[in-house]
């Protein structure tokens, strides 16, 4: 009886081998060694991510961002310019808007419309002038076309030559009313965003003066505006309906040609 029962016994040792490889398989899994590595990667990554600064923009984003709201503003512009004498104050009012966009502050159609009203009230003069500069241009191209005038040819390019000139300095000039002369633009009344200090003169003379000052001290910066506006004039030369968009096009390069000028953004 008794070798019988160390051979049984013996018989039942073997499964004490595989038993115990369970245990220690079950023993390992509750430690989580094979586990470890999967947890040990989700923390890397979730650590990756916390690295990752907040707010990060997908590249191109901001530039379609900027396109959508240059077409705005070319709208906003072209419902501004309705009544021709407000066409400086529109082109402000467009320069301001974007100004306020690049910030980060508020780009909303009622802002454009307040300021409007404000650069109106402050500019127009600028408008009249403006239409009486364009009345003499026209008047000289049609008795240069008419062969009447001695030395046709001379006249009408020193008159488009003038025109030209008169035109960039009136976007300068426009584009000064939202600027504050270099100074941290502060809003008037309760909006947020750039249309100027209230200390600088912002009258039309004020304005004409200062565009003036810029065209001339800035040579590059106005022959940009000047591209600008012969690629404004031909856009709507070629396609009529292309005018619904150069408010917002000349509105982005008079803020581009500030923002050079300045050599920094045109707000903090």
């Amino acid at each position: 009886m008794t070798a019988v029962g160390a051979e049984r016994g013996d018989a039942r040792r073997p499964d004490a081998g595989p038993a115990g490889g369970t245990d220690e398989r079950a023993v390992g899994g509750v430690v989580g060694v094979p586990d470890a590595g999967p947890a040990g990667g989700a923390d890397e990554r979730a650590g990756g991510r916390a690295g990752e600064r907040p707010g990060e923009r997908v590249p191109g984003e901001g530039r379609f961002a900027l396109l959508g709201e240059t077409l705005l503003t070319g709208l906003l512009v072209l419902a501004g310019s309705l009544f021709v004498v407000t066409v400086p104050a529109a082109l402000a009012a467009g320069v301001a808007h974007l100004r306020r966009y690049v910030a980060g502050y508020d780009t909303s159609a009622h802002s454009f419309a307040r300021d409007w009203r404000t650069a109106v009230r402050e500019t127009w003069l600028l408008g009249v002038l403006a239409l009486a500069a364009g009345a003499v241009v026209l008047v000289n191209t049609g008795l240069t076309a008419s062969g009447v005038l001695p030395g046709a040819p001379v006249v009408r390019w020193v008159t488009w030559a003038a025109a030209a000139c008169a035109a960039v300095v009136l976007v300068r000039a426009a584009a000064a009313w939202s600027d504050g002369e270099g100074a941290t633009a502060r809003p008037a009344q309760t909006v947020p965003g750039p249309v100027g200090e209230r200390d600088v003169p912002r009258s039309a003379r004020a304005l004409l003066a200062r565009g003036a000052a810029r065209a001339g001290d800035d040579l590059v910066g106005s022959a940009l505006l000047l591209a600008a506006l012969g690629m404004c004039a031909v856009l709507v030369w070629m396609l009529l309906p292309l005018v619904l968009v150069t408010g917002g096009l000349l509105s982005l390069a008079a803020t581009a040609v500030e923002t050079r000028r300045t050599g920094r953004p045109s707000l903090p």
